[in-house]
C-alpha cells in the first residue's frame, strides 16, 4: 500500500512538473519588440500632385522608451500598395529566394538579415559585407543549425557592456585570428526551453573590412527554430558594399524626416513626418496605414487613417 501511495505521489509530482514546464513553452513571450504605441496624426499639408507632400506624423504614446532606428522598419500601406519608409535607402523586394534574407533598416545602414539554417548536414555559407547566400569558397560565416563557424582568414572580438547602437570603432589590432572553435554566441534556457542569445556582440574583420555583428534570435516570425537572425552595420568607416548592390538596395519612394535629425535613436518625446520621396504615394484624398516592426517584431500603432 506504501509502495503504491509512493508511485502515486510520484507521478502526481512528474506531471505538475510537466504541465509547469509545458506552460512556461507555450506562454513564453520574447524579449524581443517594443511595449511602445506609435500614434499617427495628419501632416497638415494638403495632398496634392507634388512628389514631396508631408504625409502622416508620428509620436509615440507616453511612457516610451527610445528605439534606435537601426531595429526598425517602417511602411505605409495604400490602396496603391505598400511604400518602405527610411532616411533614404530600402531593401529591394523579390528577387530569387535564397537561404539568406537581408532587410535594410529605416536608418538606411544597418540590415537585419536572417540565416535558414535548417538543414542538419550542410552549412549555410553568408558574404557577410555582400549580406548575400555563398559558397564554402568564399564567405565569412557558416551555419547549421546553432553552429556558427567564422571563415579561415577571418579576424574578430567579442564585445560585451557596450551599445550595439552607439558602437563606432573597434582597435583592429586586438582582434583574434583563432577561427577552428564555434562561435559560443547563446545559451540553452532549460526552463523554457529555447536558445536565447547571449549579451553583447562581435566584431568581424575580412580583406581590411570590419563590422559588428549581434545575434538577435533563433527563430523565424513563426517562432520556428533554426533561423538564426543578426544585425550587421560597418565599423571603423568601412564602405559595406551590400550598402551600393542595386540587388539589394534602392532609394525609398518614403522619407523619415525626425524631429533634432537624430538618424540613430527615435527619443521618446520626438516626433517623426513621413515626407513622399520623388514618387506621388498620395495626389487626392487618400487612406494609408503606417506599419511598423522593431527587432522584427510588430509595434503597436493608433490614430488616423485618411489623408484629405
Amino acid at each position: 500500500m506504501n509502495v503504491k501511495r509512493a508511485l502515486t505521489v510520484t507521478t502526481c509530482v512528474v506531471v505538475a512538473l510537466a504541465a509547469g514546464w509545458t506552460f512556461l513553452v507555450i506562454n513564453y513571450e520574447s524579449d524581443l519588440g517594443t511595449n511602445n504605441t506609435i500614434i499617427v496624426s495628419d501632416a497638415g499639408q494638403d495632398a496634392s500632385s507634388s512628389t514631396d507632400d508631408q504625409l502622416v506624423v508620428l509620436r509615440f504614446d507616453e511612457g516610451a522608451e527610445n528605439l534606435s532606428w537601426s531595429s526598425m522598419q517602417m511602411s505605409l500601406l495604400t490602396e496603391n500598395g505598400a511604400y518602405i519608409c527610411s532616411f533614404g535607402s530600402q531593401s529591394t523586394e523579390g528577387g530569387i529566394p535564397t537561404k539568406v534574407k537581408a532587410s535594410l533598416g529605416a536608418d538606411g545602414a544597418t540590415f537585419t538579415t536572417r540565416i535558414d539554417a535548417t538543414d542538419e548536414s550542410l552549412f549555410t555559407y553568408l558574404d557577410l559585407a555582400g549580406q548575400k547566400e555563398s559558397d564554402e569558397g568564399n564567405f565569412t560565416i557558416r551555419f547549421s543549425k546553432t553552429d556558427v563557424f567564422l571563415a579561415e582568414g577571418v579576424r574578430w572580438a567579442s564585445v560585451e557592456g557596450t551599445d550595439f547602437q552607439e558602437f563606432t570603432q573597434y582597435p583592429s589590432g586586438d582582434l583574434s585570428n583563432q577561427t577552428e572553435e564555434r562561435l559560443e554566441w547563446y545559451t540553452y534556457d532549460l526552463a523554457e526551453h529555447r536558445v536565447q542569445p547571449n549579451d553583447g556582440f562581435y566584431v568581424i574583420e575580412q580583406d581590411g573590412m570590419m563590422y559588428k555583428m549581434q545575434f538577435l534570435s533563433y527563430y523565424n516570425q513563426a517562432d520556428e527554430s533554426r533561423h538564426p537572425t543578426i544585425v550587421v552595420a560597418a565599423l571603423n568607416g568601412t564602405t559595406f558594399p551590400a550598402l551600393s548592390d542595386g540587388d539589394l538596395v534602392e532609394p525609398s519612394p518614403c522619407l523619415i524626416v525626425v524631429e533634432g535629425n537624430n538618424t540613430s535613436v527615435w527619443a521618446s518625446n520626438a516626433t517623426v513626418t513621413l515626407v513622399e520621396n520623388g514618387i506621388q504615394i498620395c495626389d487626392t484624398s487618400c487612406r494609408v496605414q503606417v506599419l511598423a516592426e522593431y527587432e522584427t517584431v510588430s509595434i503597436n500603432i493608433t490614430g488616423i487613417e485618411a489623408i484629405e
